[in-house]
């Protein structure tokens, strides 16, 4: 009896554990950089220090998967991130910043719930838009992949996503994020009024077939509306407007791989943008609230929202020693309803290198340029400029 009870309770663990998939998983990255900054109103800057998350964002995480029958399966997504040179955690404090996802799966598609990246964020596993239209698809910080276009790196709370499910190779997406952000939000996205927290809704399709795979997202930032007493002195000034409207913007992009190089290309047109360009060195053009001081770029908040566009031109090569990338970014914001008609131009061009040490560790290296520079009636009053070489180490448990 006893030995047949043993038999019972084997089976039934043999069963569980194949009905339910788990893995515990992650990245460690690191190395060391090279950067130097010259701006029009600051000190030059020459930094040599240890870098992390360069190639991609130290973290570990939960991933698991249980087979319902007939179709239906449930997963889930944990994901940490870190600073691996200082331990830290990464995302504003969360225990699980990178993702915290729950999905439904059917025959009928996919529902989500959760913090995610967004559609066009190119980070985690709900990103339609690195994957098929970026040559350096997540990951790679500072001047290199940081806020070249619009949404890049983004991560949202309370977000519902549904995927259709593929057929000929499209794939349907629709997104919505209740509140953005609801630790360290825009004056506390919690509440739970939703005029009174920052909101976020995209939809997406894909085309992938064999080599080619193209992407397009319309997506928008739904601003939440502020009173004159919640943004102060800004708020009084006649030409400022504290609730200027939503940012839209419309991306399509796309890859096609030749065999002996996987070419990427994207463009985005972009409405009512308040922040772009942003570069992971701390500098970056913002235009939001009134602020008459025009000489610090990592501040620069005055007037209302942007209108502008973006484009990218890449290519990945296969080599007996690696992989390289060599890539191109170019953008163009300006301000609306401005009388100084401020605007701002970014570009920026890099070459960076992979090679295999082994299936889970790579060295990587890469050096890049950029430039961003704001102008209005006077011309020129901020610059930066800013060039950076990398050389790092990435392993993968």
């Amino acid at each position: 009896m006893k030995k047949i009870a043993i038999a019972v309770a084997a089976t039934m663990t043999a069963a569980t554990a194949s009905a339910m998939d788990f893995t515990l998983y992650g990245i460690v990255d690191t190395g060391l950089g090279y950067t130097h900054v010259n701006t029009l109103n600051e000190p030059t800057e020459n930094r040599f220090e240890e870098i992390n998350g360069y190639n991609s964002g130290s973290r570990f995480g939960f991933k698991g998967t249980e087979d319902l029958g007939n179709g239906y399966s449930v997963s889930f997504v944990l994901e940490n991130g870190f600073s691996s040179d200082s331990g830290a955690l990464g995302q504003g404090g969360r225990m699980f910043g990178r993702e915290a996802q729950l999905k439904f799966h059917s025959p009928y598609g996919t529902l989500s719930f959760g913090r995610a990246g967004t559609l066009i964020s190119g980070a985690g596993t709900l990103d339609i838009w690195g994957v098929n239209a970026d040559v350096l698809p997540g990951g790679w910080d500072g001047i290199f992949n940081i806020g070249n276009y619009q949404g890049n790196g983004m991560r949202l709370d309370n977000m519902v996503t549904y995927q259709t499910p593929t057929a000929a190779g499209f794939t349907g997406y629709l997104q919505y994020s209740f509140a953005n952000d609801t630790v360290g939000g825009d004056d506390d996205d919690s509440r739970a009024n939703e005029r009174g927290s920052n909101r976020y809704f995209a939809a997406g399709l894909t085309y992938n077939n064999g080599p080619l795979g193209v992407v397009a997202v319309y997506d928008s930032v739904m601003f939440r509306h502020y009173n004159k007493s919640e943004v102060g002195a800004p708020g009084d000034n006649e030409n400022t407007n504290p609730n200027v409207g939503d940012s839209r913007v419309l991306s399509i992009g796309g890859h096609y791989d030749f065999g002996v190089a996987r070419v990427t290309a994207f463009g985005q047109y972009v409405k009512g943008s308040r922040t772009g360009f942003g570069d992971g060195l701390g500098y970056s053009a913002i235009f939001w609230f009134n602020d008459t001081d025009k000489t610090d770029t990592k501040n620069q908040s005055y007037y209302y929202d942007a209108d502008g566009y973006n484009f990218h031109l890449g290519a990945q090569f296969p080599l007996p020693c690696g992989r390289l990338y060599a890539g191109a970014y170019y953008g163009y914001l300006e301000a609306n309803d401005d009388p100084d008609n401020t605007d701002a131009t970014n570009w920026n061009v890099f070459l960076a290198h992979e090679y295999d040490l082994s299936k889970r560790t790579i060295i990587y290296s890469g050096i890049g340029y950029k430039q961003l520079k704001l102008e209005d009636n006077d011309g020129k009053f901020d610059e930066v400029k800013a060039t950076q070489v990398i050389v790092g180490l990435r392993h993968i448990f």
